[in-house]
């Protein structure tokens, strides 16, 4: 465990916003978690948990500790010619993960090619794209009481899974940090399931070459580069807002006003999902500059900071968004991100 003071976190979140932590604790072993010296720190206030910092605005300066996870680890639990179960730690970096489970022969993950983060994140997210989710190989959780360092394990039904949410964001949130996480991945034995090739783009890119898992990786891969801001170069947490969820019905209302507006199923029944960026495009958000900040040039979802724009200038811009998105819609634009 390392502990430092005054820290700038710049350089350890993806939007590139400066903002200084009174306390910055990095954990590189689980046994750090029932550490004094930890415990000490968490328990006189709600510490703030970093990962991958692909996930988090930060809008001010911070007198709450930010503990930055680095654990690492794998470990198969079972194994067969159909499927393989395996432990991951929090700290590992997600795509790294996900390229060792094509290298590994195991099918599923490669849906989730190119996100950045760490392993952790995962579950409390449920992170998604491009028809599959955290969820849909997640055997079990086990997750650190911040408080005491007792452990505990969470089965997959326990996490209350949504879509972008799960039991990490409410009952546990500031109680509770992901350890390791278990998935349940299939052996690839040649052949790719249409769910894994759904979405536009993926099917037409892979009838034109001889598909294995290695060519979806890097089709989806090269689709998410094509729309997301290059992170060497500008700051940016990916799609900054999550898709409306609503009534059928209400999706019909809004095709009166936007008539072309697509729409996907649920696992509710009578629910329906719709593009956020199609609207927002159609309100006139792609490529909206105001100073530093704005949306990319491909994608009104993604807010970017094309400079020095503070955590605070970023926030502003993301809340026009929602008011605006609210005024036309009467629908609700939620972010993904964490704003702290």
């Amino acid at each position: 465990m390392k502990i430092s003071h005054n820290s700038s976190l710049k350089e350890l979140n993806t939007f590139k916003v400066d903002c200084i932590t009174k306390t910055h604790i990095v954990v590189e072993n689980n046994n750090d978690f029932k550490d004094k010296e930890f415990l000490k720190y968490t328990n006189d206030t709600n510490p703030l948990f970093l990962g991958g910092g692909s996930n988090v605005l930060f809008t001010k300066n911070l007198t709450q500790p930010v503990v930055q996870i680095k654990t690492k680890g794998k470990e198969v639990k079972k194994e067969n010619d159909k499927f393989m179960i395996i432990k991951i730690e929090a700290g590992e970096n997600w795509d790294d993960f996900v390229k060792w489970s094509i290298e590994h022969n195991l099918i599923g993950l490669q849906n989730l090619a190119y996100i950045p983060g760490t392993v952790g994140a995962t579950p409390i997210q449920n992170v998604g794209a491009y028809g599959v989710e955290t969820k849909d190989f997640l055997v079990e959780v086990s997750v650190i009481n911040i408080k005491d360092g007792t452990e505990i394990t969470l089965t997959n039904k326990e996490c209350k899974f949504g879509y972008r949410d799960s039991i990490f964001k409410h009952e546990l949130k500031d109680s509770y940090i992901v350890k390791n996480i278990t998935l349940n991945l299939e052996k690839y034995n040649g052949h790719i399931d249409d769910k894994y090739l759904q979405y536009a783009g993926i099917k037409e890119m892979a009838d034109n070459q001889n598909l294995s898992l290695n060519s979806l990786y890097k089709i989806i891969a090269d689709i998410r580069k094509s729309k997301l801001p290059s992170i060497e170069k500008y700051g940016t947490c990916g799609s900054t807002f999550k898709n409306p969820q609503l009534p059928i019905d209400e999706y019909e209302r809004l095709k009166e006003q936007f008539p072309d507006l697509p729409m996907y199923s649920t696992e509710i029944e009578n629910i329906v999902k719709i593009p956020a960026a199609y609207i927002l495009e159609k309100l006139g958000w792609k490529n909206k500059r105001v100073g530093d900040v704005g949306t990319w040039i491909y994608h009104p979802l993604i807010v970017t900071n094309y400079g020095n724009a503070t955590g605070a200038e970023i926030l502003s811009f993301i809340k026009d968004m929602q008011t605006d998105f609210k005024s036309k819609t009467n629908l609700d634009l939620e972010t993904e991100i964490n704003i702290v």
